[in-house]
């Protein structure tokens, strides 16, 4: 397996395909650790972890899977990755204030990111904002400062909600319905309708995301 890929880098490098060989040479060292893992062990871990995560009965699922095709940045004055923030955030926010109970403190809670530089600043200036402005739906009151930024190699549970990112993102894109139907019963519900969770498309989608949404 190793060779294989080293001559795919090699080829690539060759043909002058710079910016696709640095992308390969990033994807590879990602997966080094689990090169003596064969596809049937690889997905069967996958499983395994999905199905732990759906046995956390206190787990909730909040995500914004937005289709490219049906956003208009102009119109929502935002790009997607920032539309994607704050409806998350706002989701999280409304969660933690529904779960106060009558004459206990205030429940709060915190974000944790994974320490991509690309975005690190411009999500952390987006929360600024929601602290001082609020969101487009609602105040931000129960997070505490900016999100804490973490690397993903080391935290394990950002990789789970990096599992659950990709469960969505196949089942939406490919149709791989396996990891997502796994998860999917903790995406966080009010009274059985799905709110934890958007698929942001047209108004024809039928995925499951959609109808649970609207049921």
């Amino acid at each position: 397996m190793a060779r294989e890929r080293n001559a795919h880098l090699l080829r690539l490098q060759s043909s002058g395909q710079s910016s696709k060989y640095r992308q390969v040479k990033k994807t590879y060292a990602h997966e080094n650790a689990y090169l003596h893992l064969t596809l049937a062990e690889r997905t069967s871990l996958a499983g395994e972890i999905a199905d732990c995560i759906a046995a956390m009965g206190s787990v909730r699922l909040f995500a914004e899977c937005i289709d490219k095709l049906h956003f208009d940045p102009v119109r929502t004055g935002c790009s997607v990755d920032e539309q994607a923030f704050e409806q998350v955030v706002s989701r999280f926010e409304q969660f933690i204030k529904s779960t106060d109970e009558p004459g206990q403190d205030k429940k709060y809670g915190l974000l944790v990111h994974d320490n991509n530089q690309t975005v690190a600043k411009k999500h952390t200036d987006l929360m600024r904002r929601f602290h001082q402005q609020g969101t487009l739906w609602r105040k931000a009151e129960r997070l505490i400062e900016t999100p804490l930024f973490v690397d993903s190699g080391l935290t394990r549970m950002v990789q789970i909600a990096d599992l659950c990112a990709y469960s969505l993102r196949r089942c939406l894109e490919n149709q791989e319905a396996d990891l997502f139907n796994r998860i999917f019963p903790r995406a966080h519900r009010v009274q059985n309708k799905v709110v934890g969770v958007r698929h942001y498309t047209g108004a024809s989608c039928v995925c499951s995301i959609c109808h649970a949404h609207r049921t």
